[in-house]
């Protein structure tokens, strides 16, 4: 998750389509690799994004003059944000949720009434 949310960091906007197909193989989505699919043909990254790191989270991006994102991303079960910075605002959601998964991943008392997702999570 570390390797990935500095994956994100580091990526131009070209890398997007690969960054979207990594976060698909860490997170258990609801949503088939199908639909990912299009939406990456699509060039719609923020939707496959939004998508990957599910209804549960709360999120928030902003962009600056350079053009820099950051995003911050609350996930289920943690009390602070985790924010990440990226050429894109799926780069810097994804690098959010890979930074907030690590965050939960350190709790010893988080719910696991409430998952990371609902379908669960697969981290390496």
């Amino acid at each position: 998750l570390r390797q990935f949310a500095d994956l994100c960091r580091s990526s131009a906007p070209a890398d997007q389509a690969r960054r979207v197909r990594e976060a698909r193989a860490l997170i258990r989505a609801g949503q088939s690799p199908a639909m990912i699919e299009v939406m990456i043909a699509a060039s719609a990254f923020e939707s496959a994004a939004l998508t990957l790191i599910g209804n549960e989270a709360a999120w928030l991006i902003s962009k600056s003059a350079e053009g820099s994102c950051l995003a911050s991303v609350v996930l289920p079960g943690m009390s602070e944000e985790a924010t990440c910075e990226g050429a894109t605002p799926a780069l810097a959601l994804l690098g959010a949720w890979a930074v907030g998964a690590l965050a939960l991943c350190g709790q010893s008392h988080v719910n696991p009434a409430r998952p990371l997702r609902p379908e669960g999570a697969l981290l390496n």
